[in-house]
C-alpha cells in the first residue's frame, strides 16, 4: 500500500525526533570529513612513495672485483657489454633479493643504461681509481682500433684470483645467470633489450634539456608493481647504509 507523507507530517517528524535528525546530520558530516582526509592521506602516500627513491652508496671494492670476475667468466667483453651486464645483474638481484649487487650509479645515455663507476674505471679515470683504492685494474685490457667509430676497449684476462669473499652466493648466481643469458649478445642486441626497460625510458624522457645523460632510479628497475612497493617500503630508509 502506498503511503503519502504530507509536509506537515515531515515537519512533525523533524520536531518530534530532533536527536535522530541531529545524528543523521553528524553522520553525514563525519562521512564528508573522512572522505576529505582520506583523499589527502592517499595523496600524501603517493607523494611519500614518489620521494622514497632507492639510493645506494656505490661499493667500489665489489665493482672492481666483479669486473675481475667478468674477465674470468666472460673474457673479451667490451666496455659497453660490461656496463650493461652490471645493469642487468643489479636489476635482477634487486628484484629477487631486495638489494643490488654493486650499488652502482646508473645513467641513461643514448647507447642505453651504463654503470657509471665501472665505465670510469675501465676508461682509466683517476678519481674513480682513487675512490676504489687501486693504482691499476686487476685484469688486462686492450684498446682496439676500428675502421668505423671510436676505438673500443676490451676486457682480457685476469691478473690475479677473484676474492669471492666479497660476494654472497646470490651475487654470483645472478651474475652468472646474466652472463649465460646475455653474454653472447652483440651491442645492438643489448641496446634493444635495455632500451625497452621502463627505468631507461622514463629517465631518458625526463632528462634535463641539453643534457647528454639522465640518472636512473633503482625503484623503477623493478617491473612488478607490488614487488616494487614492498622493496621500497622495506629498505628505502636504509638503502644508502646497506652492506
Amino acid at each position: 500500500m502506498l503511503v503519502t507523507v504530507t509536509g506537515a507530517q515531515r515537519e512533525e517528524n523533524f520536531c518530534c525526533h530532533p536527536l535522530k535528525n541531529l545524528r543523521g546530520r553528524l553522520t553525514l558530516r563525519i562521512g564528508l570529513v573522512r572522505r576529505f582526509f582520506g583523499r589527502k592521506a592517499g595523496s600524501e602516500r603517493h607523494s611519500l612513495e614518489a620521494s622514497m627513491a632507492l639510493e645506494f652508496k656505490p661499493k667500489f671494492e665489489k665493482i672492481v672485483e666483479l669486473l675481475l670476475y667478468l674477465a674470468l667468466k666472460r673474457p673479451n667483453a667490451d666496455k659497453y657489454q660490461a656496463v650493461k651486464f652490471f645493469y642487468l645483474a643489479d636489476k635482477l638481484h634487486l628484484t629477487k633479493y631486495g638489494r643490488p649487487i654493486t650499488h652502482e650509479i646508473y645513467y641513461a645515455l643514448p647507447m642505453g643504461p651504463i654503470a657509471s663507476n665501472a665505465m670510469d674505471l675501465l676508461e682509466g679515470d683517476k678519481l674513480a681509481f682513487k675512490k676504489a683504492g687501486i693504482d691499476s685494474l686487476p685484469f688486462e685490457t686492450e684498446t682496439v682500433k676500428r675502421w668505423i667509430g671510436p676505438d673500443l676497449l676490451y676486457i682480457r684476462k685476469p691478473l690475479r684470483d677473484v676474492d669471492f669473499d666479497l660476494f654472497s652466493k646470490s651475487d654470483i648466481e645472478v651474475f652468472d645467470e646474466i652472463i649465460d643469458r646475455f653474454g653472447n649478445f652483440t651491442f645492438k642486441q643489448l641496446y634493444n633489450v635495455t632500451h625497452d626497460h621502463f627505468a631507461y625510458k622514463r629517465a631518458w624522457k625526463e632528462k634535463a634539456a641539453g643534457s647528454k645523460r639522465a640518472l636512473m632510479r633503482y625503484d623503477e628497475m623493478i617491473d612488478d608493481e607490488q614487488r616494487r612497493k614492498q622493496i621500497v617500503e622495506d629498505i628505502s630508509p636504509v638503502a644508502a647504509h646497506m652492506e
